[in-house]
């Protein structure tokens, strides 16, 4: 996994993450003007139109891996660890059922905004976060799937993820009453920068494996740190 300090760069190629996104984005507008059940709320509509989304495209699928318990759960996922041996190891995740995790700004997060927080953690520190598909445990509930590189390291420490920000040109400010970091060349703002979601690898390279971001909106007032 490389971390590219510079700003967000462009991609090659589309991703099925940025496909998804997309589609969800549009797709929810659509719902909201077309009205109907599912356009009673945001989070509602976007639930509709990444589901059908991903039934359309082939990304709405039954895994066996989560029929089994998790290896292990955070506020926003649980977690499968690859097998032993695996040739590239790579890690599962599942949000939990039409949950998707909370912004820098302390809202809950809808699946549009969960999709643009993994499309910037990919772009930003250079993660390999792929979209696997969505699953239905059971009518009207989705959970989004996806996978990212297995990393084996320690948790970083505050003095490390300091340095991992600045290099980055992040600058340490509060926002909605927390600490988080911004970057100015490309308005990104990410949360939750502690020990547990930037690991240092055993080569002594640092990865943010589950970094919150998001685009600053346009009225973003941040207080000096």
């Amino acid at each position: 996994m490389q971390n590219d300090p510079g700003a967000i760069r462009s991609t090659d190629a589309t991703s099925t993450l940025e496909v998804a996104l997309e589609n969800t984005r549009r797709g929810a507008e659509a719902i909201r003007r077309g009205g109907g059940l599912f356009a009673a709320t945001r989070l509602a509509a976007e639930i509709e139109a990444l589901r059908l989304w991903a039934e359309s495209s082939g990304c709405f699928r039954h895994y066996e891996e989560l029929s089994r318990p998790p290896d292990s759960f955070g506020y926003e996922h649980e977690v499968w660890f690859p097998k032993s041996g695996s040739p590239n190891p790579r890690v599962l995740k599942a949000t939990y059922d039409n949950s998707f995790g909370v912004m820098p700004d302390g809202r809950e997060a809808t699946p549009v905004g969960y999709l643009e927080r993994l499309r910037l953690q990919n772009q930003i520190f250079g993660d390999d976060i792929e979209l696997e598909g969505v699953f239905e445990p059971s009518f009207a509930l989705i959970r989004i799937i996806t996978s990212q590189q297995a990393i084996q390291g320690r948790p970083a420490e505050m003095e490390e993820i300091e340095i991992f920000f600045s290099q980055r040109s992040f600058q340490r400010c509060i926002w909605h009453g927390k600490n988080v970091w911004f970057r100015e060349a490309d308005r990104v703002i990410c949360a939750d920068t502690h020990g547990g979601n930037i690991l240092v690898t055993h080569e002594g390279d640092m990865a943010a494996i589950d970094v919150p971001a998001m685009l600053a909106p346009d009225d973003f007032t941040p207080q000096e740190a």
